[in-house]
Parts: structure tokens; C-alpha cells; sequence
């Protein structure tokens, strides 16, 4: 149940309301491996995160893991979300991951990493 409440958080944010609070709920979802519980977790951090923000440094990991994971849509979740929030430093960590996408044969990653 923990997906459907960051959905509701992202509501509540939606409206102007503070939701700092909710950020470790979005990193705790992208361990998932749960699709759903991971869809909702990027979504959560693309809107709750900016590239200034500490808990960025535990998010690593987990998006580099994602970017090589067999599940085309999760590699793209992981892309997706490297685009949107990524700092200078998560740049540099990730950018071998992100060019392996770009080598890919599966159109859908290709698409994604470019």
C-alpha cells in the first residue's frame, strides 16, 4: 500500500502543500522490485527531488541498477528519471550505464538513453 499513499502525497503536493517528508518513501519504493512500486517511486522522485537535494546520493545506486536491469520499461523508468533530476556528480557516476543504452539493440532503450 505504500506505492498507492506516495500517489496520494503526489496529490497533496499537486495542490501547493509541503511534502518533504515523503522523499524516503519514493527512494524506498524505487528499491522495489515491484514494477508498480518502482513506477510510482520515479514518478515520486522526479516531483518531490531536484538535483540539489541530499537524498539524491541514495538514489544512485538504485537507478544504476535499474539502467541494467532486463526489464526494458524499468531501464526506462531509470533513464527517464536520470534526465530529470540528474546532478553533475549522478552524471558522471552513471554515464557508463547510460552510454550501454545508447549501444543497446532494443529500440525502446535507445530511445530512452538519447
Amino acid at each position: 500500500f505504500r506505492h498507492r499513499n506516495v500517489a496520494k502525497l503526489l496529490f497533496i503536493h499537486m495542490m501547493g502543500y509541503a511534502t518533504h517528508f515523503g522523499q524516503m518513501e519514493c527512494v524506498k519504493l524505487i528499491a522495489s522490485s515491484k514494477f508498480p512500486e518502482k513506477r510510482v517511486g520515479y514518478l515520486g522522485l522526479t516531483q518531490l527531488l531536484d538535483e540539489n537535494t541530499e537524498v539524491l546520493m541514495l538514489v544512485t545506486n538504485s537507478i544504476k541498477n535499474d539502467m541494467c536491469n532486463d526489464n526494458q520499461y524499468i531501464a526506462g523508468l531509470a533513464l527517464a528519471a536520470l534526465g530529470n533530476i540528474a546532478s553533475p556528480e549522478m552524471c558522471r557516476a552513471l554515464a557508463r550505464e547510460a552510454e550501454n543504452c545508447l549501444s543497446s539493440t532494443n529500440p525502446y532503450l535507445r530511445k530512452k538513453a538519447a
